[in-house]
């Protein structure tokens, strides 16, 4: 392939290592395809939950990464008559399944490191194509890539969604992440059966997500406008929640999150929903003291819920980061 006919290999490699943001999947704007695309989703990296792992020469292969996430690479390269004499250790990596895009990421860390130890010249979407990512959203890939908060431009037949708009993502606004250790999101064939289905929700709730996604949630982010961003947004998530109701009873999966965010409604100025098919959720707030001060109240009123682990993270407004030892 023109891939690794255009590489140049590089010998003497120190140790190689790479790590990538999380991200938060804030939902889909966009579903059908009756204006000639498909999907369209937003996401925000995040600094918590990162994917780290190292790779360097070794006289064979050598590897803890799960082999699903290995395989394609090591097919790829066997395809093309690339040795894999590397080991590649994987450090950290969130857990599956909770809604972090854990497997995109991993993917693309995978492919990103043993492709830059072995000199090879490629882009993300030639890593994402051979894992089969970006399947109906594009904004684990850009995140990888980019950072930042990301808005794909739909899906168009079997290309991968592009990037539509990139923005650095205000600092000073944190996000408080909420997990539910005790559930794990909807995956698999029983997701591919979910969005193979009609989409059972009203004409208007479809139009209403994409008018505020471009009129109220972008402006808002590029002008810091927190209290607009976080009206938007928690509206933004209402909406998407209808799209998921026949998996979840609301906006939440988990029935433990969703008492706790009943309750904090009560404040003003809160960005809240859940990220993809959950259970991990989150509140946005504009400053580190009101994420800690607002932690401590749930805390002392929720103190039962011992199921539950928080978070203070930030935004990552940059992509993957690649360091040499």
């Amino acid at each position: 392939m023109s891939m690794i006919k255009s590489a140049t290999m590089k010998k003497n490699r120190k140790e190689l290592s790479i790590t990538s943001p999380s991200r938060l999947h804030l939902g889909f704007y966009g579903f059908d395809d009756n204006y000639g695309y498909k999907y369209g989703s937003m996401g925000l990296a995040i600094n918590a939950y990162k994917t780290s792992l190292s790779i360097k020469k070794s006289k064979s292969f050598v590897s803890n990464v799960p082999k699903r996430f290995i395989t394609p690479i090591l097919k790829y390269l066997k395809l093309n008559k690339v040795d894999s004499n590397f080991e590649i250790n994987l450090q950290s990596n969130p857990p599956s399944h909770i809604g972090l895009g854990s497997g995109s990421q991993l993917s693309l860390c995978v492919g990103k490191s043993i492709f830059s130890h072995l000199g090879i010249k490629s882009s993300i979407n030639d890593i994402a194509n051979i894992y089969n990512r970006g399947e109906r959203s594009g904004t684990g890939i850009r995140i990888f890539d980019r950072g930042g908060f990301v808005v794909d431009a739909c899906k168009k037949n079997n290309t991968l969604p592009e990037t539509m708009f990139n923005s650095k993502f205000p600092t000073e606004w944190k996000i408080i992440l909420i997990n539910d250790n005790s559930l794990k999101g909807t995956s698999g064939n029983k997701e591919i059966k979910f969005f193979n289905q009609n989409i059972n929700l009203s004409k208007h709730y479809k139009s209403e997500l994409s008018h505020i996604a471009l009129r109220g949630i972008l402006p808002s982010i590029i002008y810091k406008d927190f209290s607009n961003f976080s009206k938007n947004i928690s509206e933004f998530q209402r909406i998407t929640s209808l799209f998921y109701k026949d998996k979840q009873s609301g906006v939440f999966l988990s029935r433990n999150i969703s008492e706790i965010m009943k309750y904090i409604g009560n404040y003003d100025n809160l960005g809240i929903g859940q990220s993809s098919w959950g259970p991990m959720s989150y509140i946005i707030v504009e400053s580190n003291l009101h994420a800690k001060e607002l932690i401590s109240i749930i805390q002392n009123k929720f103190n039962v819920y011992n199921n539950l682990t928080f978070k203070i993270a930030s935004p990552w407004n940059s992509g993957f980061k690649i360091s040499y030892k």
